[in-house]
C-alpha cells in the first residue's frame, strides 16, 4: 500500500506547491527551497525510487514545476514587480 499512498500524497503535495506558487508568485524562492531540501533528500531519484519511497515531489520535480510556472508568468518573482494573482 505504501507506493499507492505515496502517490496520492505526492499528487496532493504537488497541487499544494502549485497553490503556493500562485499565491506567493516567487518561483525562484520556491526553487531555492527545493534545492536546499536536497541536503537530506535525493534531488533526482529514478521514477521507481520516487514512486516507492517519496511521499512528496522530488526536488527535481519541484524545481521543474517552478520554472515552468515562471515561464508562464514572466512578470512574477522579480523584486518590486510582483503583481497580485489574477
Amino acid at each position: 500500500m505504501t507506493p499507492l499512498t505515496n502517490s496520492i500524497v505526492r499528487t496532493a503535495e504537488g497541487e499544494a506547491d502549485l497553490f503556493g506558487l500562485n499565491a506567493a508568485r516567487e518561483p525562484h524562492a520556491f526553487a531555492s527551497v527545493a534545492m536546499r531540501l536536497s541536503t537530506y533528500r535525493k534531488l533526482n531519484p529514478s521514477p521507481l525510487e520516487e514512486m516507492l519511497f517519496f511521499d512528496h515531489p522530488s526536488g527535481r520535480s519541484r524545481v521543474t514545476m517552478a520554472m515552468r510556472w515562471f515561464k508562464e508568468h514572466p512578470d512574477a518573482g522579480v523584486a518590486g514587480t510582483s503583481a497580485p494573482p489574477r
